[in-house]
């Protein structure tokens, strides 16, 4: 089980190794994420990284392929539940205009409000935060490419993981609200103005993500899977489709 200050201490060591691979190129490795706010959970929670450089955004692409083969070999060596993710960034790219192909305005938004520097000495303060309009075009785009992928079967932990986004979604977009703790967003959704509620689909994701026992099985998924498919629905006429 790799404790709290375990994680940190193999965030260290991977940013002394990929500075090592790439001298004087690494500006910041921050721990991002539940390591970088205050929900990381021994034995339950990934470690994810943010890492700042001075590649141009063209650059950039090659060098986080390398990046993310030497995070790998960290996954694999302590074990780390669920991976190790490693989002890499030049600089410019932490700027407007964003490039809607890169998919960072979230990635962007955590550095901002959930992150702990590691390594370097890049201060986030000076990112600007991605305007409202930015947020919103970034969750359209990514609402489009989940729409044009073919249906598949949910598992609890698909169909948990989604239903918070689109309740982080309806907070971000109705109600301004950056919460990226996924032990939070139940209750911060139930406090302002919910659209939709269903009791039971939330006990069982408090069930689930406090690793207590759950039922899962064909009747359960597909009556939930209803449900959720409603709320997306819901939320996405009431605060992503309108104009």
């Amino acid at each position: 089980m790799i404790l709290f200050n375990d994680a940190i201490d193999i965030v260290v060591e991977f940013s002394e190794r990929i500075n090592s691979e790439f001298p004087e190129r690494i500006k910041a490795v921050y721990a991002i994420g539940s390591l970088g706010s205050d929900y990381y959970r021994p034995g339950q929670s990934d470690i994810d990284t943010a890492i700042i450089t001075d590649f141009s955004r063209n650059e950039v692409g090659s060098i986080s392929n390398r990046i993310n083969e030497i995070a790998d070999t960290f996954q694999k060596k302590y074990n780390i539940p669920k991976g190790f993710g490693a989002i890499v960034f030049s600089v410019e790219q932490l700027f407007p205009p964003y490039i809607k192909e890169e998919e960072l305005i979230q990635e962007i938004l955590r550095l901002k409000t959930q992150s702990r520097l590691i390594y370097g000495d890049y201060d986030v303060n000076t990112i600007p935060m991605p305007n409202w309009k930015a947020i919103k075009d970034d969750i359209l785009n990514f609402q489009e490419w989940s729409d044009s992928q073919p249906p598949f079967e949910h598992s609890a932990t698909t169909f948990v993981n989604s239903t918070l986004i689109a309740l982080k979604r309806y907070l971000l977009l109705k109600h301004h609200i950056i919460e990226f703790n996924k032990f939070k967003v139940v209750d911060l959704y139930l406090r302002n103005e919910p659209l939709l509620v269903n009791e039971e689909i939330f006990s069982f994701i408090d069930d689930y993500l406090h690793n207590r026992p759950y039922e899962w099985y064909d009747d359960i998924r597909d009556k939930y899977v209803v449900w959720h498919d409603e709320l997306y629905r819901v939320i996405n006429t009431s605060v992503l489709y309108n104009e």
